[in-house]
């Protein structure tokens, strides 16, 4: 079954937040970049958005689309993408 255009060219607005303690919080799916700032703005005064060292991120996300298709590597924590690994952990 093939994909049509329209389904090529849709995408999806994340609204992610980010406290100084590096929590990640998915604030919201959206169909537009003008909606999730929208968002922003409703919730930037909010207790905890509004603490010192937080920060907001819109990611743009095609449908019908992998993401992390290479796999991926945990390093001190974090998952990195296959195309992120140093070479050394190319084994692992």
């Amino acid at each position: 079954m093939s994909q049509s255009n329209c389904d090529l060219d849709r995408a999806v607005y994340l609204l992610w937040h980010t406290d100084s303690h590096g929590d990640e919080k998915l604030i919201g799916v959206y169909e537009t970049e003008e909606q999730a700032t929208s968002a922003i703005t409703r919730i930037k005064d909010k207790p905890g958005f509004s603490n010192p060292g937080g920060d907001f991120e819109i990611a743009k996300y095609e449908l019908n689309r992998d993401y992390w298709s290479e796999g991926f590597a945990r390093r001190e924590g974090f998952s990195l993408p296959h195309w992120f690994r140093p070479a050394r952990d190319s084994k692992q």
